[in-house]
């Protein structure tokens, strides 16, 4: 976005993964970047090179790549990321949780089976633009209800779901969040 032309490894990056040749053959606008079963090749050097040429995406789904909290900090420059699912990546720390803060179109957040928390969440997380976050925990009742509730109390737009992906059930009978 900033620079008119391509740096010699961010050239290698844009040929290598969508056969792009020049700088203005870069969308400016993507609708998702990932996908279920995709994940394989995504760094945080992959985050930051798409970073720096698409202003505008909307979801970025990724389970079990090789994202960390330093490509979090990368996708908190997305204008209308609405969708962020992050499942299964144990490189993500509480260290994400101001960057999930600074990303004001974001909508869900799906963050199971990464190193954050329900206690991290409940010390960190205040984006008031959240509907749903899907966490897992493995404190005991007393302390999920507190911690949740507080949540809740600090984000009151927010469906907050424990030890669950989804909004429904196989059958597609509705889950309901905890709070």
């Amino acid at each position: 976005m900033n620079e008119k032309k391509f740096s010699k490894e961010e050239q290698k990056f844009w040929q290598r993964y969508f056969r792009i040749e020049k700088l203005e053959d870069i969308p400016q606008e993507w609708s998702i970047l990932g996908g279920y079963g995709f994940g394989d090749d995504q760094t945080d050097e992959y985050i930051y090179f798409v970073s720096l040429r698409v202003p505008i995406l909307r979801e970025i789904i990724l389970k079990e790549s090789y994202v960390t909290d330093e490509g979090v900090k990368h996708m908190s420059v997305f204008e209308e990321l609405k969708l962020l699912y992050l499942r299964k990546h144990k490189a993500i720390t509480k260290k994400s949780i101001p960057y999930f803060n600074e990303m004001k179109s974001l909508e869900s957040l799906n963050i199971t089976k990464t190193n954050i928390t329900l206690t991290d969440l409940h010390e960190l997380l205040d984006n008031q633009n959240l509907r749903e976050v899907f966490i897992d925990s493995e404190e005991n009742e007393e302390n999920i209800l507190e911690k949740a509730f507080a949540l809740k109390e600090r984000m009151p737009n927010c469906n907050i779901y424990l030890d669950t992906c989804f909004t429904t059930e196989n059958n597609g009978d509705p889950i309901d969040p905890i709070f």
